[in-house]
């Protein structure tokens, strides 16, 4: 028999769950705009777009929480549409260089910035006071996740 507790943990789970689903299809909604978008894709481009500088894919598909193939697959498409350039980076060979041509920065920063501001005036939905506390909340639980290994900073603020 489970106690209150382990309820009450099994709740938060399956809320946690189901607020991570909702904000991905809503998120979806404001970034598929643009046949095609995706948010991987989105996500690729928006990463970039802050570099002042070539960024190496795996660092990329790392801060984006891609696998390495997932990445591939993202930037070949990408790539093929214009939007990104790849390139071998020169000291090292083996490490492949991702960079957002005018296009791509065009898109980022005309569309899907734009997108992403939208999509999060869901939160305007709530007080003030409830978002900076779902905000403490919500780095609790990234310092506890901390605290047991698992390590997901937060993505940098946009440009």
């Amino acid at each position: 028999m489970t106690n209150d507790g382990d309820l009450l943990n099994d709740q938060l789970m399956r809320a946690f769950g189901a607020v991570s689903k909702g904000l991905r299809a809503w998120v979806r909604s404001h970034v598929g705009a643009r046949p095609g978008m995706t948010i991987g894709r989105a996500g690729v481009l928006l990463g970039l777009l802050g570099q002042d500088e070539p960024v190496s894919m795996s660092a990329l598909g790392t801060a984006q929480d891609l696998t390495p193939r997932s990445m591939t697959v993202l930037v070949s498409g990408l790539e093929k549409e214009g939007l990104v350039r790849r390139a071998r980076h020169p000291e090292d060979g083996r490490v492949t260089l991702l960079a957002l041509t005018p296009a791509g920065r065009a898109l980022a920063s005309r569309q899907l910035m734009p997108a992403g501001k939208e999509a999060a005036t869901l939160f305007d939905e709530l007080t003030e006071h409830d978002r900076r506390e779902l905000l403490r909340l919500l780095g609790e639980v990234l310092r506890h996740l901390e605290l047991h290994g698992v390590h997901t900073p937060l993505p940098p603020a946009p440009p």
